[in-house]
């Protein structure tokens, strides 16, 4: 039987695995006696006293899981729950000063009983739990306890009646009470199952008593024990610690598996015991612990060597047993093979001759040679008018069958050496060859295919087709209408009927051959006709399903001349196709040289299985397939004949389901960070630019040989097609573009079913900041104040400019304007002889000029940007200081050490400040008459101050803010927000600035 295993070289945690459950999710959970091990069909995470969490012990007793999708762990120290999706266990050890702590004792069994609670079973105690009153010890009878009496498990059979197992013991009928208190008690009812290890309630009537010794059945009704099924592989041993455990298959049949080397399915059906124990022995186990049927109806058998995984399939294809003798024999490759009106089958094999194949107990066929490989060859025998007469009781060897046609008569035609006419009743062989001469005779020689068409049968062979004229018991090579032999050397495999066609497929193609006329037409309406043909079938709507050598399989319409064409891409097992049987529902079953395949022609969905999904064939030959009268299908191959009923297979070809495992992302510190717990809840993600990266990993629930599974994803919003990544469990993205997406992915088991259902994950992708809409709004925002600041900077600019212009114009025009007009009024005075001399008014030109010249060179001073520090300006008031004063004999001391020469001032202060110098200066030199003049600049703080004392005679009054010069010095003074005191003394006046110095 095929079968595939999980061994600790696979991740499995220990080999001795004692129980198993796949929970609501399709998680798979494998206790063993090194810890409990959760496994997702591509890797393993493993518990133990050691982990995080961590269990109260590495031997794992019982699984279940309850409502919430929580796992109860029963070990041999005490209860652990898991919550699966927060990873947390909850462990309920004794001893223990909680008041809800179990007795002391391992836990042997966890049963989830009608009213919704679970009872936890020891070896001699039953705790009862329910959410709202938490845990509660059960009252047991005293006659139910013992020193030799120790549970094993519990089956709850009707609302009030229980069967309590035992090791080594009879199991025992007990019945359940309430108490007034609200809790329970168990009596007893006095019924004992002698015999019974283990007991199974079913939905219906009966409690099946289950041992390693046999199967018997409790009639609830009733009240009686039928022994049913003895299992006569068991050995006589000593009742020493003899656990038994059970599974119901998908067909309803029983498994039993025990600590002797003992595996045994109770068929129901077939009421036979089948033994497995020769599959124990080629995974080298001893023990049987556990048998599991997971919700695709895979059977997990718990070995002391790890998990036997069988397919649900594998229970409805049957190997054809050939027994010779007593003996099976094996190594038979296998031709065409019919079955005639009394049900038995006709067998054309490369390796034992033609075999006639009798029932005589379910699959198994004894065995008859008709004809035998490698005996006397009837070639040898010379032939009278091209014919051979032999008796067919397997002393000669006729060569291959590749097709058989059975008539009414209880005659089989044979196509293989020559023609061969097979009387049944006489066992009576003819073999016929062509006639048209030696050449003719050696081309009849290799025949592959056999069509009746009234009285001819038309024979399509290695080198030529010929025509049969069954009247005449006459064989000729086919010529047509123009007399030609339009197939030879031309090998043709398949020839079957169509109203006044014959259709030819050959190596050359498809060909129609008008029965009355003769005439050949190749079929050249689409490339996919002119391949390699090995078989034609013809379906109710007169369409041609045409089997190819390495093109699939063809469909074509004759009416309209659609074609259409199913390969390996449409889920066809192999592109080499053998043959095409129709069921009884006009499913097509397609034998190909790797796998059978079922093709439903409206759908168009296919359902493939390998030799390790049941069949025990996966190299298939051409013409090896038929229809039994019962509407099971045969099919034959290099490892002999396969038999199944279609209906069977496809009922229980139960749909998988996929689901998330894991997802994982990236940090931003390029990081991976990978979740598989609670993530079957996950329905959306954001990915943010900081983190680009991420993975989704999945599984289908379907776990019989996860390396086949197939996968599928499509991504809406980037690409609405589907896409195949083949066995990849895992799907990557990085840097998709900032948007909104739909992730679908779905998978399909090597069968070609596509999952029930699919994951369908809202991605949403993040842009980047300076990308997203706020920022650019930003962005314009800040580009437009910008802009603003430009234009408002130009702007103060041009209006500080024009100022400037004014000032200079005004300046010039004050006083270089009035000088120019006082030196055209002397020069006038002169021109006209006014009093004075010449000498007077040309000093006084001079003069002026001077003072015209000093006011040009102060202009252009303060509009100079070299001049904007503290240094240029000192210069500049030095410089002017010397000139007006030296001139006159005054002395002068200009104090300016307490600021800093190299420090920077606006243009306007700078400006200012000078004009109320220079004004100052200008009113000591000429009115003042004052011999000493003491000039003080000094910084306090952010305050500039600037004071000017003269020894002259002074101002009337104390303080003088009158005249025209005085009132400009107080006008600059308010242009830098400073303030100005004019004090006059008897002495000499004292002039001070004080003003706060702006920053540049």
């Amino acid at each position: 039987m095929p079968f595939t295993r999980l061994t600790e070289e696979d991740g499995l945690g220990n080999n001795s695995v004692q129980c198993i459950l796949q929970d609501k999710t399709g998680i798979m959970w494998m206790g063993t006696s090194g810890g409990l091990n959760r496994y997702d069909g591509a890797a393993f995470i493993q518990y133990s006293i050691l982990s995080k969490p961590a269990l109260s012990s590495n031997v794992i007793t019982v699984l279940l899981e309850d409502d919430a999708g929580d796992i109860w762990v029963g070990t041999e120290n005490g209860l652990n729950i898991l919550d699966p999706i927060a990873n947390t266990i909850r462990s309920f050890v004794h001893p223990d000063l909680q008041a809800a702590a179990l007795p002391p004792g391992p836990i042997r069994g966890l049963q989830k009983m009608k009213d919704g609670s679970i009872w936890i079973l020891s070896e001699s105690w039953i705790v009862e739990f329910t959410p709202h009153k938490g845990f509660r010890r059960i009252r047991l009878d005293p006659s139910l306890l013992g020193t030799t009496k120790v549970f094993t498990g519990l089956s709850h059979s009707d609302d009030r009646r229980l069967w309590i197992s035992y090791l080594d013991q009879p199991a025992a009928q007990a019945m359940l009470y309430p108490l007034s208190d609200g809790s329970d008690s168990i009596g007893v009812s006095g019924s004992f199952w002698p015999g019974c290890a283990r007991v199974y309630s079913d939905t219906i009537q009966h409690d099946w008593g289950i041992s390693y010794y046999g199967l018997s059945c409790y009639d609830r009704k009733t009240g009686k024990i039928e022994h049913l099924l003895k299992n006569d592989i068991a050995q006589k041993i000593p009742d020493l610690h003899l656990y038994t455990c059970y599974c119901t298959d998908v067909e309803g049949n029983i498994w039993e598996g025990s600590r002797q080397r003992n595996l045994v399915k109770y068929d129901l059906l077939r009421k036979q015991v089948i033994d497995y124990n020769g599959l124990l022995g080629t995974c080298n186990a001893t023990m049987v612990y556990c048998i599991y049927k997971d919700r695709n109806n895979t059977l997990w058998i718990g070995t002391d060597n790890g998990i036997i995984k069988l397919s649900g399939h594998s229970f409805f294809f049957t190997p054809i047993s050939c027994m010779l003798q007593g003996r099976e024999q094996d190594g038979i490759h296998c031709r065409k093979i019919i079955e005639d009106r009394n049900g038995i089958l006709y067998a054309g094999t490369e390796s034992h001759g033609l075999l006639k194949l009798t029932n005589v107990a379910g699959s198994q066929y004894a065995l008859q040679h008709l004809s035998t490989f490698g005996a006397f060859p009837v070639s040898s025998l010379p032939s009278h008018d091209n014919s051979i007469v032999v008796p067919l009781n397997g002393r000669f060897d006729i060569g291959f069958i590749y097709d058989m046609y059975h008539d009414s008569s209880n005659v089989i035609w044979l196509a293989g050496y020559g023609l061969g006419l097979y009387d049944v009743p006489t066992s009576r062989l003819e073999i016929f060859l062509s006639d048209g001469g030696a050449q003719m005779r050696s081309e009849s020689i290799t025949l592959f295919s056999i069509c009746r068409d009234d009285s001819l049968f038309w024979l399509g062979g290695q080198r030529n087709i010929f025509t049969f004229d069954i009247a005449e018991r006459r064989m000729h090579p086919f010529r047509d209408n123009k007399g030609n032999m339009p197939f030879h050397e031309i090998p043709c495999w398949s020839l079957v009927r169509q109203g006044r066609w014959i259709w030819a497929g050959t190596d050359k193609g498809l060909y129609k051959i008008d029965r009355f006329t003769k005439a050949v037409f190749p079929e050249q309406v689409h490339p996919a006709l002119s391949l390699a043909i090995n078989a034609i079938h013809i379906d109710k709507d007169s369409n041609l399903w045409i089997s190819t050598a390495g093109g699939g399989v063809v469909h074509y319409n004759t009416q309209t001349h659609q074609v259409r064409q199913y390969t390996t891409r449409d889920g066809l097992s192999s592109n080499m196709v053998c043959g095409i049987v129709p069921d009884n529902d006009n499913n097509l079953w397609i034998s190909t040289y790797s796998g059978l395949s079922c093709l439903n022609p409206q759908t168009g969905q296919f359902t493939v299985f390998y030799a390790k999904d049941g069949p025990n064939i996966n190299e298939f030959n051409r013409k090896a397939f038929t229809r039994l009268a019962d509407g099971r299908l045969v099919f034959g191959g290099q490892n002999g004949y396969v038999m199944f009923d279609p209906r069977e297979v496809l009922k229980f070809n139960k749909p998988a389901s996929i689901m998330l495992t894991g997802f994982g992302r990236s940090t931003g510190n390029g990081l991976i960070t990978d979740s598989v717990f609670g993530v079957q809840t996950l329905r959306s993600i954001t990915i943010g630019p900081e983190s680009p990266f991420f993975s989704l990993t999945y599984t289908l629930s379907d776990m019989y040989d996860p390396a086949r599974n197939l996968y599928f994803y499509k991504l809406e919003g980037l690409d609405d097609a589907w896409h195949a990544i083949g066995n990849q469990h895992t799907l990557s993205f990085m840097s998709l573009p900032a948007g909104k997406y739909t992730l679908q992915i779905k998978g399909s088991p090597i069968q070609g079913r596509s999952t029930e259902n699919t994951i369908a994950m809202a991605i949403t992708v993040q842009q980047v900041f300076y990308k997203r809409p706020w920022f650019l709004v930003l962005c314009l925002l800040a580009a437009a104040a910008i802009l603003l600041a430009i234009g408002q900077y130009r702007l103060s600019q041009y209006r500080k400019l024009h100022q400037l212009r004014t000032r200079i114009a005004s300046d010039l025009h004050d006083e270089v304007g009035s000088n120019l007009v006082r030196i055209t009024m002397l020069a006038d005075a002169e021109k006209n002889g006014a009093a004075g001399t010449a000498g007077e008014r040309l000093d006084v030109i001079a003069d002026i000029s001077r003072d015209a010249a000093s006011t040009i060179r102060d202009v252009v001073w303060s509009i100079d940007a070299r001049n904007d520090t503290m240094s240029g300006m000192l210069e500049h008031m030095h410089e002017h200081l010397h000139q007006m004063l030296a001139p006159g004999g005054v002395e002068y001391l200009f104090n300016h050490n307490d600021v800093s020469s190299g420090e920077r001032l606006q243009m306007e202060f700078r400006q200012n400040v000078y004009r109320i110098f220079r004004e100052a200066v200008n009113n000591i030199a000429k009115h003042a008459g004052a011999s000493l003049v003491e000039v003080e600049i000094r910084r306090d703080a952010d305050l500039f101050k600037l004071v000017i004392t003269d020894n002259g005679r002074g101002m009337t009054g104390k303080k003088r803010s009158g005249g025209q010069g005085l009132s400009n010095m107080q006008m600059r003074a308010d242009r830098i927000a400073g303030k100005l005191d004019i004090i006059s003394g008897k002495e000499g006046v004292t002039i001070t600035l004080t003003a706060p110095i702006p920053n540049i």
